[in-house]
């Protein structure tokens, strides 16, 4: 089996703003653990171990449209916006892989702290040249990072944003 190359034609390949704006996006939703922007329609599936109480994978909810079993039908449910949990009002939710279906509207259409993110990797990847790393030891204390890794200021900037665990 051969497994496909990431870039089709490298010799086609040109690194162009677009792409470092891209590079950065994904960086930032790999580190929130979903898309954060901007406020989109987002359909799926959960899965569950049965209980009350599922986290939607997404903050800033703005609405849920449906909330369904496999077989398409609706689950009662409550939502609270300030934790992204769901709770089951009757009873319990289906267990298994993917046993609940979830259509939702998430995202921020307005988070300039987020952009502020996106714009400073960017042009930070745009002005390094590829593969390096840069590194530096001063007095014991060490400190090594490459242009497509967010820093740990940007990490604390993004991570109002990070999809918490269960309670």
């Amino acid at each position: 089996m051969t497994v496909p190359d990431m870039i089709a034609d490298p010799a086609g390949f040109d690194e162009t703003a677009a792409f470092y704006v891209l590079a950065a996006q994904a960086a930032i939703r790999r580190e929130c653990g979903w898309h954060v922007m901007p406020n989109a329609l987002l359909e799926g599936v959960l899965n569950s171990r049965g209980g009350t109480v599922l986290r939607l994978p997404a903050r800033n909810v703005t609405s849920v449209e449906s909330l369904t079993d496999r077989q398409r039908h609706p689950i009662p449910y409550a939502y609270d916006p300030d934790t992204g949990l769901i709770e089951c009002t009757q009873g319990a939710f289906p267990a298994g892989v993917g046993a609940v279906r979830y259509r939702i509207h998430a995202g921020y259409d307005d988070a300039p702290d987020v952009q502020q993110v996106l714009t400073s990797m960017a042009k930070r990847m745009a002005l390094t040249p590829v593969g390096l790393v840069k590194s530096q030891s001063v007095n014991g204390a060490s400190a090594s990072y490459d242009a497509a890794t967010l820093m740990a200021d940007e990490k604390a900037r993004l991570k109002p944003y990070k999809l918490g665990g269960m309670p």
